[in-house]
C-alpha cells in the first residue's frame, strides 16, 4: 500500500502538468524509476529497522526473516542505483531521485536518523511526500502550476503532520527499544493521539481553505481529505480509552491515514484526467 500511494502521488504530480497528454514512454520509464527509487526507501528503512520491527511483531519480510539483512542491503544498492541510472532516460528527472533516495537515506541511517524524532521524521516525511508530486510533474515536462502546488503541499503536510505521528501509535513499545524518541515514546499515546488529532484538523480544514482561496480545483482532493480527517479524529477518540488494545487496534487511526490519503489522491487524480465527470 505504501508503494502504491508513492505511485499515486507521481501519478497526480504527472497530470497536474499533462492533464492526460503526456508522453508515453518517457511517463512509463518515469513510473518504474519513481517505484525503484521507493522501493530503495523502504529497503533502507527495513535493513535499518529490524531490531524495532522484531520487537514490534511487524510482519515485514526482513524482520521476519523471509528476506536476509545482506540480501536485502545488496538489494537496496542495486535498486538504488537502476532508480539513478533510469532516471537519465527522462529529462529533469534524475535531480528529484537523487533527493528522494538521500532522504529516504536520511530518515533511516545512523547517527541521526530523522525516525528517531517525531520533528525530524515530520520534515523528512514531507520531503518524500513533496518530491514525489514534483518528480510526477518533471516526468511529464514541465513543473508543478499553482494548483499542484496547493495540493502537493496540502497532502504532503498531512503525511508529516498526521502519518508521521499516527505510525507511531502502535509500535511504541519496540520504538523505544530500538532508541527512538518519538512523542509516543517520549509523551505517551495519550498526548500522541492530541498531536495527531489536532494535526488531521488542521490540515483537512487548512486544505479546503487552500482550495477555495487559491486552487479551487483542488476541491476534488481537499473534501475527501477533510472527510477522511474527521473520521480520523473520531477514530482516535473511540479507541482514546482502549490503552490495552492489540497492535491492530492501536494501528487502526494509521489504516484511517492511509484510506484518507488514497481516496484523496485518487479523487484529485480523476478530476485531473476526466474532467468531465468529476
Amino acid at each position: 500500500m505504501v508503494q502504491i500511494v508513492f505511485l499515486l502521488r507521481f501519478a497526480v504530480g504527472a497530470a497536474f502538468v499533462s492533464q492526460g497528454q503526456a508522453d508515453g514512454p518517457h511517463l512509463a520509464a518515469g513510473v518504474l524509476v519513481w517505484w525503484l527509487a521507493v522501493v530503495a526507501a523502504y529497503l533502507v528503512n527495513g535493513v535499518l529497522d529490524v531490531k524495532e520491527d522484531r520487537a514490534n511483531g511487524s510482519a515485514r519480510p526482513i524482520a521476519r526473516g523471509d528476506l536476509p539483512e545482506r540480501t536485502a542491503a545488496l538489494l537496496t544498492a542495486a535498486v538504488a542505483a537502476g532508480s539513478l541510472l533510469l532516471s537519465l532516460y527522462v529529462p529533469g528527472l534524475t535531480p528529484w531521485v537523487a533527493l528522494f533516495l538521500l532522504l529516504g537515506w536520511l530518515y533511516s541511517a545512523p547517527p541521526f536518523p530523522a525516525k528517531r524524532w517525531s520533528s525530524t521524521c515530520a520534515v523528512v516525511v514531507f520531503g518524500l511526500g513533496w518530491t514525489s508530486f514534483a518528480a510526477g510533474a518533471a516526468t511529464t515536462g514541465g513543473t508543478l502550476s499553482p494548483a499542484g502546488l496547493v495540493f502537493a503541499t496540502v497532502m504532503s503536510a498531512w503525511m508529516a503532520l498526521v502519518g508521521a505521528v499516527v505510525k507511531d501509535l502502535g509500535d511504541a513499545e519496540g520504538d523505544a527499544v530500538g532508541g527512538r524518541r518519538t512523542v509516543a515514546v517520549r509523551h505517551g499515546a495519550g498526548r500522541a493521539r492530541a498531536v495527531a488529532a489536532a494535526g488531521a484538523l488542521l490540515v483537512g480544514a487548512g486544505g479546503v481553505l487552500a482550495a477555495l482561496v487559491w486552487a479551487p480545483l483542488t476541491l476534488a482532493g481537499a473534501v475527501p481529505l477533510a472527510v477522511g480527517a474527521g473520521c480520523l479524529v473520531v477514530q482516535i477518540v473511540r479507541t482514546a480509552g482502549d490503552t490495552g488494545g492489540d497492535r491492530e487496534t492501536r494501528r487502526s487511526a494509521y489504516r484511517v491515514f492511509m484510506r484518507t490519503q488514497f481516496a484523496a489522491n485518487a479523487a484529485m487524480l480523476l478530476a485531473l484526467l476526466l474532467p468531465g465527470l468529476v
